[in-house]
């Protein structure tokens, strides 16, 4: 007997349709700055629209839709509150996405995922088609851009430093090289944490042109060098780390990477990957849409543990132990052993 199907249920592709809008709205909110307003005191419609130069109708028929939603509440003189949800809009504040949901940003998204039919069909990132350059090379000819990306991978990073720190021993070594490491949070956290350990903070001219998180002691210990990781790599590390890098680059490209790390890194060294290990299979994992988000701004790609055990046998190192940063987290510290040195992690 052949088993029933389970019934369709439509409503459920309708939610996902509709969030597109809620996230459109979401950036409107952000770029207004609503959050930042009615966090002082419950403000109007009428208030908001005259502080923000936005039309009263159509603020309104966004922020009631939000409110359904439980980000802001109108009471019945039509003023909307701030809620939990809507707090992290606000500027400033500890887990605040309002960076992120800006429209300077959001609209080279939205550009960018219009072209994701064209990635689709070709395996091409979308964000190339409709910019014309790959993600940081268009980054680092439009400042602007660049600085509204590092804005936001900060304030996604920042809160993860300190944990990523205390996960791994780094006090077992004495020169930690952070390959990427954006203005320096996670290297900070590491020299803060182990006071004999020091630095080497390593990216882009104009990402490091501003460290933000090195001053004092900290920069004292610590070497801030700028180049292209694909170009060379400072040498003689005990320890090279890559936090959130590898994720933004091919299977081939991205052993090369950690090749080059291999090369550089001393004789008992090891290589630190710090990325989310995706689920496999059906399994629920918010880094599945994550994943194409990497298809289509870069060529990169999210990861399970079998494929980066299979990217770092390329790449001449044995995945030696994957360490969950710390409960609740998406982020692992997957330990790298030259092949030529297989001693514990």
């Amino acid at each position: 007997m052949a088993q029933r199907s389970e019934q369709a249920d439509p409503a459920v592709i309708h939610e996902v349709l509709g969030s597109v809008a809620v996230a459109r709205c979401l950036h409107v909110i952000a770029e207004l700055g609503i959050a930042d307003r009615v966090a002082e005191r419950p403000m109007t419609v009428d208030d908001l629209a005259a502080a923000t130069g936005a039309h009263p109708d159509s603020l309104y028929r966004i922020l009631r839709m939000l409110a359904a939603r439980g980000i802001f509440s109108e009471d019945g003189e039509r003023r909307f509150h701030l809620t939990a949800a809507a707090s992290i809009l606000r500027s400033g504040v500890e887990g605040s996405v309002r960076n992120r949901l800006r429209l300077a940003w959001q609209d080279l998204i939205w550009a960018s995922y219009g072209e994701l039919p064209h990635t689709v069909m070709t395996g091409e990132a979308a964000f190339e088609r409709a910019h014309g350059l790959p993600l940081f090379d268009y980054l680092a000819e439009h400042p602007s851009a660049n600085h509204a990306f590092d804005r936001a991978m900060a304030q996604i990073s920042g809160p993860e430093d300190a944990a990523v720190a205390a996960a791994y021993d780094f006090g077992r070594h004495r020169l930690v090289v952070d390959v990427g490491g954006g203005t320096g949070g996670l290297l900070a956290a590491v020299l803060s944490r182990y006071p004999d350990v020091e630095g080497i903070l390593f990216d882009q001219p104009q990402v490091v042109a501003s460290t933000d998180h090195l001053e004092g002691e900290l920069l004292e210990r610590c070497r801030v060098v700028a180049g292209d990781f694909f170009e060379t790599i400072p040498a003689d590390g005990d320890t090279y780390v890559l936090k959130r890098i590898v994720h933004d680059w091919d299977d081939a490209t991205a052993a090369d990477l950690l090749d080059r790390c291999r090369a550089a890194v001393r004789g008992d060294g090891r290589v630190l990957v710090v990325e989310a290990v995706m689920r496999p299979g059906n399994e629920p994992d918010p880094h599945k849409a994550q994943d194409v988000g990497m298809m289509v701004l870069t060529r990169g790609r999210e990861r399970t543990a079998a494929e980066f055990r299979s990217l770092f046998g390329r790449s001449g190192l044995r995945l030696r132990r994957i360490i969950p940063v710390e409960e609740g987290s998406t982020l692992s510290v997957l330990v790298g052993v030259p092949v030529r040195d297989t001693a514990a992690g």
